[in-house]
């Protein structure tokens, strides 16, 4: 019984996530080293705040698999596991045991990094925060799973519907969000994370601002992908957007507010870790320079098809050609003046270039 359900439930999950578990083991290890996930980790089990979103993250991780789970368990090739709950409830609750712990294998391996080190600098506390947080996700695993399982059509109760209209900034976010929250959560999670870990790497009055710029520069290439969707989503679901009356500048400010909205958790975590030693007048300033950064990100994306390989190779140059310069002094005020300018004039110049396209198809 136990080999059915890993076929069904843990080898299914696996193999149709492949793409965005690929995309978080390049991003977490192909720009971080050991040492700098040892310095977030760190960041991590000195900051009740960050553990807390840590665990948020693992929460919406097991939400994923509870939704996974429920779908299989309501799929039509799948009823036959309606038979599953004849067994003893003991015998039940150890395979769903079995099969939750292979489903959060993410988590608890990260999470068995977490209590290494939080043993080697002796932090009980957030030790004993992180098992009992890994049990509760388990158990809250099995007992949902269980409980749909002996509930096959529990959809009785209907909640009345609240109808929101929605402005176009929050079209993408909001799709984002019901559509594709894993991959918001691991953009997210890892720009957030990045900034926070940066922040406190070096907390000292000597702090090198230009670690800063470096964690900046990665937090926006985690974005890099970002245009591309907003692409087709609009292709998919706006299909009138391009005919619209509005001009350039018109569009680009949309994009510009909603870009704000997805960019603003970034200040947040600037602001509330700011290393000693560092104006608040620059942090405001580095946050304005990852926000053009994300739009020059989208206007180089956004309308065209370019292969994943060719895109990669384009973000790792820009990863290394930003590096040389950060390390060669370039101040973030001429930093914000580049990415906005290049932003706005590669926005103007490529919807021309479309315009153009558009005339003559005609």
């Amino acid at each position: 019984m136990l080999t059915v359900l890993n076929q069904i439930f843990v080898r299914t999950f696996y193999v149709r996530n492949a793409g965005t578990f690929l995309v978080v083991i390049l991003l977490a290890f192909g720009f971080l080293s050991a040492v700098e996930h040892k310095a977030l980790i760190t960041a991590a089990l000195g900051s009740p705040f960050f553990l807390a979103i840590v665990f948020v993250i693992w929460g919406l991780y097991l939400l994923k698999t509870v939704a996974f789970v429920r779908q299989v368990l309501t799929a039509p090739e799948h009823l036959f596991l309606q038979t599953f709950w004849l067994l003893p409830t003991a015998t039940r609750w150890l395979l769903w045991i079995i099969v939750q712990t292979a489903l959060l294998a993410p988590v608890l391996g990260y999470a068995g990094w977490m209590l290494q080190m939080a043993a080697q600098y002796a932090r009980w506390d957030s030790l004993t925060a992180i098992v009992l947080v890994n049990v509760a996700l388990i158990g809250t695993g099995v007992a949902l799973a269980d409980y749909r399982l002996r509930h096959p059509n529990p959809n009785t109760l209907q909640l009345p519907q609240l109808t929101v209209k929605l402005p176009y900034e929050l079209f993408f976010p909001t799709y984002w969000l019901r559509s594709e929250p894993l991959s918001l959560l691991l953009t997210k999670a890892f720009s957030c994370l990045l900034l926070a870990g940066v922040c406190r790497l070096y907390p000292t009055d000597d702090y090198d601002q230009r670690l800063l710029l470096i964690g900046l520069l990665l937090a926006v290439l985690g974005h890099s992908q970002v245009g591309g969707q907003v692409s087709a989503f609009e292709r998919q679901y706006l299909l009138f957007l391009q005919n619209l009356p509005l001009a350039w500048w018109q569009r680009f400010v949309r994009y510009t507010f909603m870009y704000g909205l997805i960019w603003l958790p970034e200040l947040l975590i600037l602001v509330r870790n700011c290393p000693v030693g560092i104006q608040l007048d620059y942090i405001v300033w580095l946050w304005l320079t990852g926000w053009g950064g994300t739009l020059l990100l989208h206007s180089l994306a956004y309308g065209y098809e370019i292969l994943p390989e060719r895109w990669l190779s384009g973000v790792l140059a820009s990863f290394i050609g930003g590096l040389l310069a950060i390390m060669f002094g370039l101040p973030v005020g001429l930093w914000l003046v580049l990415t906005w300018s290049g932003a706005v004039g590669y926005w103007y110049w490529s919807f021309g270039q479309r315009q153009q396209r558009s005339n003559t198809s005609f």
